[in-house]
């Protein structure tokens, strides 16, 4: 990511119930643990958010408030966890279409002022599923980078090309293979490997 000047990067799936919010998640935490700048995780699936299911989060005001202009300041948004050097910012059910919010100037103004948030912050934002609606494209266009999750024996090849096109030309940094059912001792034809990709 440094070598390559990616501080925000997004992480998403073709479908839900890949495991990104999940893998989000968790590499937030371990790159918090080797940064010296804090790691900010944030959740821009504002339909269906679950970072605060995850972090055991009480409703309040999250980051669909400040895209719609209800809240002004990051800080009020921002929960530090303790004993670390990760924050978080979640968002909560909105009811309000989201496509709208992730397409205005608040997107654009949101991430500008995150990637100054307590210094020079690693940003992991958790995106919606790239075929539930058109959110993570929108927000795609103001990363750095990101990174696909794909899970074994669920997502497919058409999904996988229709993904690669839909984020074009947002720069893609790697993809995820979740929930291998394999192992590291198992013969594995390596031929097959690039024609799926």
């Amino acid at each position: 990511m440094k070598e390559h000047g990616c501080q925000a990067i997004g992480i998403t799936s073709p479908s839900p119930n890949n495991g990104k919010t999940f893998i989000s998640a968790n590499l937030a935490a371990s790159l918090s643990q080797v940064a010296r700048e804090i790691t900010i995780l944030a959740d821009l699936d504002l339909q269906r958010p679950a970072i605060r299911s995850l972090f055991n989060l009480e409703p309040a005001i999250g980051l669909g408030d400040y895209l719609a202009g209800d809240e002004g300041s990051l800080t009020a948004i921002a929960r530090r966890v303790e004993g670390g050097n990760m924050v978080i910012m979640p968002s909560f059910p909105q009811q309000v279409a989201t496509a709208e919010l992730a397409a205005s100037e608040r997107m654009t103004d949101l991430v500008s002022e995150m990637r100054t948030f307590g210094g020079k912050p690693t940003i992991i934002f958790d995106l919606p599923p790239l075929f539930v609606n058109d959110d993570a494209v929108l927000c795609a266009e103001q990363l750095d980078a990101v990174i696909l999750v794909v899970e074994q024996g669920v997502t497919t090849k058409k999904q996988l090309e229709a993904s690669l096109q839909a984020l074009y030309p947002t720069k893609i940094i790697g993809t995820v293979l979740n929930r291998f059912s394999g192992g590291i001792a198992d013969s594995y034809d390596y031929s097959g490997y690039s024609s799926y990709f």
